[in-house]
């Protein structure tokens, strides 16, 4: 049974929603043409908020899908003239045909890529996984870091483990001077953490590892509150710290699959 409440968020279809009510009041007010231009730069800007810079922050290649995506069909859609059709005998001109081609090309790998949860953010499995053995308690929330455990390895090997955490979407991670910040970011809430210089410390889970190998854990009074009953607050944080610790293991030893089939085993919907 599923330790978090449901999930009724709708924040990722928001800008979909935007984009659709902006086409239909220009459509409105300066023709269809205008709505297709106005639709088209909308995706444009999209493709560099939601494709580029997501893989500049996070360095998962595949983010450049869906900037190429995005960018492709918001080119479409300003080449795109109602009276196309018409003009040639019911086909597209040569220039919009090959975006076509291009723009069903990349939905179908941009489609195999959600499908396979390769463009999603894991926060939620991991907090489920963190809470699956925690039985409800009387110790109370308390913002302050807890210490849960220690790691072996250099500066590198923690670094790289953090880059590989990022990379893959488990966490938002963030290097100081003596350590690593990893927050786990649930379907949503990545807007967040991608468009801000700094993470947020404070109103963030977060999971720190120093270059001295130790790790601590904070759980956000938001991210407890989310569980449907009052967890254990002191087994939760050390059940999450232990998961990160378990996590490095396999990385060090080159088995991150292991990582990914665990995640893997929490099943949640894509946008959850």
């Amino acid at each position: 049974m599923k330790k978090l409440k449901s999930d009724n968020s709708i924040t990722g279809l928001v800008p979909f929603i935007f984009s659709l009510l902006i086409f239909a009041l220009t459509s409105a007010l300066f023709g269809f043409e205008a709505g297709l231009d106005t639709l088209g730069v909308i995706l444009l800007i999209y493709s560099v908020m939601f494709g580029l810079w997501a893989y500049v922050k996070t360095t998962n290649p595949y983010f450049l899908i869906s900037f190429s995506y995005l960018l492709v069909l918001g080119l479409f859609m300003i080449i795109l003239e109602p009276g196309m059709l018409k003009r040639y005998g019911g086909r597209l001109d040569s220039q919009a045909g090959f975006l076509v081609v291009l723009v069903y090309f990349l939905f179908l790998w941009l489609l195999f890529l959600l499908i396979n949860k390769r463009l999603k953010w894991r926060g939620r499995e991991i907090m489920e996984l963190a809470a699956t053995d925690v039985l409800e308690g009387e110790d109370s929330y308390t913002d302050r870091p807890r210490p849960v455990g220690k790691i072996s390895g250099s500066r590198s090997d923690i670094a790289g483990f953090a880059k590989y955490l990022r990379r893959k979407l488990i966490f938002m991670t963030s290097e100081e001077n003596d350590r690593v910040i990893m927050v786990p970011v649930k379907m949503g809430q990545e807007f967040k953490i991608l468009y801000k210089q700094n993470i947020d410390t404070v109103d963030n889970t977060r999971v720190t590892i120093d270059f001295e190998g130790n790790v601590s854990v904070h759980i956000s009074k938001r991210d407890y509150l989310d569980y449907r009953d009052d967890l254990s607050f002191h087994h939760l944080s050390e059940s999450l710290g232990n998961l990160v610790i378990d996590f490095y293991d396999q990385y060090i030893k080159r088995e991150e699959v292991r990582i990914i089939d665990k995640i893997n085993s929490i099943k949640v919907g894509y946008f959850s």
